[in-house]
């Protein structure tokens, strides 16, 4: 992985994802490099990411295989943010569990699930705060800063956070859609969390 800030600037403005990802396990954090499919190996811990999009929905999924005879606990962080939206207020929904960008011309709804669980962290907070002060507020035990809310020029993290025994392998998927109304968003969310297991991407 490239080892990155979890708060710099992606180097490829204008790439056509809006949303990225990265690994922390063991008090260690790095980026996925952004491309479509990506393969990653940390010793006994082998991990794989692969992004696609389908019309309004930009997925990420990933499968972590533990190779190891100990049990893991990683967290996969994602980051989003819409270059192109300079006014927007964005916010953690808990009937949703998700969360939500509204903009002025623009509504973007992120989620994912691992083993039926969502969202567990989430930071939410202006552009200039992230790169100044980054998400974590502690990096050693992956614990996000708490931000529920922000206005302005927005940016937003969350974690999908699992236990995987010895020699297991686990999958999870993060997504954001964007659409014209918040109805329109929440239903396609909906539709995903009830499909989570059985998503091919």
């Amino acid at each position: 992985m490239s080892t990155l800030s979890a708060y710099k600037t992606a180097e490829r403005e204008g790439y056509r994802r809006n949303l990225r990802a990265g690994l922390w396990m063991d008090g260690s954090f790095d980026w996925y490099r952004e491309e479509d499919n990506v393969s990653e190996n940390q010793g006994e811990i082998r991990s794989f990411s692969q992004s696609y999009s389908k019309k309004e929905i930009s997925f990420i999924k990933f499968t972590i295989n533990n190779r190891s005879n100990a049990i893991i606990t990683p967290k996969i962080v994602c980051h989003y943010e819409n270059a192109q939206e300079r006014q927007a207020v964005a916010f953690y929904s808990p009937h949703e569990q998700a969360i939500l960008h509204v903009g002025q011309q623009s509504i973007a709804l992120l989620g994912g699930v691992v083993r039926g669980r969502g969202i567990s962290q989430y930071c939410i907070q202006g552009k200039g705060s992230l790169y100044q002060h980054g998400c974590f507020k502690s990096l050693k035990e992956g614990l996000l800063l708490y931000s529920p809310l922000a206005r302005g020029e927005v940016t937003s993290v969350f974690s999908l956070e699992t236990e995987i025994m010895p020699q297991e392998c686990i999958e999870a998927i993060a997504w954001v859609i964007h659409s014209a109304t918040k109805e329109e968003a929440k239903i396609l969310h909906t539709e995903l969390l009830s499909q989570a297991d059985s998503l091919a991407i």
